[in-house]
């Protein structure tokens, strides 16, 4: 969900990520569960398919019709950084902050209560804020866990906020898993102070 659109990820096979309406322009089905042939999406339903910049390349019902430019699945910037996929916001110009280094994805947990900010986030991790990369993303330090850790939440209003983490793709498998443990640790910390 992106400001209360849901979305659609795929990558196609020349490796570059797309964030659409999670909606087929034509019958309104899932685009999450189409197919993914080539660098075009094909609408499980009736078989439309997207080309990479979301213009209808085919309509299987009429395979001798140039479909119309007009029809079009309704197209995000997305972008890869850090081991995150970013997604601009409607109205944003850039999808994904620059940041430094080779990541990997570790842990993504969902929280019953979106943390107030940031900071409130890395008090709930025992981490110190070293580098503040947005409003909802940073790279913290944790007493006890070896390297850095980008942390980034992301704030889903009534349904609470998701919770990711990477590491330095030179951690070590330990480190890794005390990032894993802390994720799930934040949980239970925001659950907690969601009820109290």
């Amino acid at each position: 969900m992106i400001a209360d659109n849901d979305i659609a990820l795929w990558r196609g096979e020349d490796g570059q990520i797309r964030a659409w309406e999670n909606r087929c322009p034509h019958r309104g089905m899932r685009l999450s569960y189409g197919i993914v042939r080539g660098n075009t999406l094909t609408c499980l339903y009736h078989g439309w398919s997207y080309d990479g910049a979301g213009a209808c390349a085919g309509i299987p019902a009429h395979p001798d019709l140039t479909p119309p430019k007009t029809i079009r699945a309704k197209a995000y910037r997305a972008a890869d950084s850090g081991g995150f996929i970013w997604v601009a916001n409607p109205g944003e110009t850039t999808a994904a902050p620059s940041i430094d280094g080779d990541w990997v994805p570790n842990r993504s947990v969902h929280i019953d209560q979106a943390p107030a900010s940031l900071n409130e986030l890395a008090d709930g991790m025992g981490a110190g804020l070293m580098s503040k990369i947005t409003d909802h993303a940073a790279i913290v330090r944790v007493p006890g866990v070896e390297g850095e850790i980008l942390l980034a939440f992301l704030d889903m209003k009534e349904h609470g906020a998701m919770i990711h983490t990477s590491v330095p793709a030179s951690a070590s498998e330990d480190a890794a898993i005390a990032v894993s443990k802390l994720s799930t640790r934040l949980r239970q910390v925001f659950k907690a102070s969601s009820a109290a």
